[in-house]
């Protein structure tokens, strides 16, 4: 029970014995008047207290919508285009307006609306080369959203997405010294073996082996790998 509720039954308790009291006819009309009053008070009161955990336990709840920002895709390329595949289950049954992409030179955007609970977003504002933004699109697959980057350059091939991906790609390239052929296969060797797994390693060390056993012999040999 409110304090409120409380506050008005106590008052209509008080008023009644008043009532009950006075003698005279004008102040019992008075009283009885303002008891009237205080007795619909407490009913719309206490209606009102019946009616709210009702409402309260009807009132529809806002379901939180989350944002999911796309980092894994799969990608491959043709001539034309470098295409990035997104895997997003049911994708296929939105609408087709709440689904969008935006290209820039060096961009793209990609939006998804509401989707069991979660909304999707890939933003990538440095791709590895240049592309056509009006020729650009994407498309729908069952699963699986599809986006075609128009290359600027056609036959062009892109060794990664980014321009990070660009990056990696040339720090992992072993470098050759030009001076020095020799030493550059050497270098070329060196960088197999650390970057290799344990195939590549065991046949690196045969051919190392093999190598040593030219030289004891006389023959010619590659230079020592020193692995």
């Amino acid at each position: 029970m409110s304090n409120k509720l409380e506050e008005a039954m106590k008052d209509v308790d008080e008023l009644r014995t008043l009532v009950a009291l006075a003698t005279r006819k004008r102040i019992q009309d008075i009283l009885a008047q303002e008891l009237r009053k205080m007795e619909l008070e407490v009913t719309q009161l206490q209606e009102a207290a019946v009616a709210r955990p009702t409402e309260e336990k009807t009132k529809p709840t806002t379901p939180t919508i989350f944002t999911v920002n796309i980092r894994n895709y799969s990608w491959d390329q043709s001539d034309k285009f470098t295409k990035l595949y997104i895997t997003i289950k049911n994708i296929h049954t939105l609408d087709k307006d709440a689904i969008t992409t935006k290209f820039g030179k060096t961009s793209v955007e990609l939006h998804v609306g509401e989707l069991d609970g979660k909304k999707y977003h890939l933003n990538i504002n440095n791709l590895a080369g240049y592309i056509k933004p009006d020729a650009s699109y994407h498309k729908v697959k069952t699963d699986m959203l599809v986006v075609l980057l128009a290359k600027v350059d056609q036959g062009s091939k892109w060794v990664g997405v980014t321009g990070e991906d660009v990056k990696s790609s040339e720090a992992r390239k072993p470098k050759m010294n030009t001076d020095d052929p020799s030493a550059g296969i050497m270098d070329l060797m060196k960088q197999m073996y650390q970057d290799g797994d344990d195939k590549m390693k065991q046949m690196l060390n045969k051919t190392w082996y093999e190598s040593q056993q030219k030289t004891m012999k006389g023959e010619s040999a590659m230079p020592d790998l020193d692995l």
